[in-house]
């Protein structure tokens, strides 16, 4: 005759849970959508913000200025820089403590912005 386990102990259910989920906030591939957003204090150029919208594996970044919202080409993507262009306009990104270097057209600025990122 077989004996029957009885029910899987609560600290060892824990343990399976806690490890899967150390799993799964680890890997980036289970984000739907991410949004890093700059946003910056008044400043000689009308810039309000840069937003960077990944989904999917594509980048969007757009400008937000007193013109009104552009699309940005990303020219260089990397984990602590980022760098930016739209006509004649180039935009430079610490991406770590958020500090801009813009060139539009003749002006020249250095802004420091708020950096925010939001996942799901």
């Amino acid at each position: 005759m077989t004996k029957m386990k009885g029910p899987i102990k609560p600290s060892l259910l824990f343990l399976v849970f806690a490890s899967f989920s150390v799993v799964l906030s680890a890997c980036e591939d289970f984000v739907r959508f991410r949004t890093e957003k700059y946003t910056c204090n008044t400043n000689s150029l009308g810039l309000y913000s840069i937003e960077l919208e990944t989904q999917r594996g594509t980048t969007i970044a757009t400008l937000l200025t007193e013109q009104g919202p552009q699309g940005l080409e990303i020219v260089l993507r990397e984990r602590n820089r980022l760098e930016l262009k739209v006509g004649d306009n180039e935009i430079s990104i610490n991406r770590e403590t958020g500090e801009m270097e813009a060139l539009f057209g003749a002006r020249y600025a250095t802004l420091t912005c708020e950096k925010s990122v939001f996942s799901m």
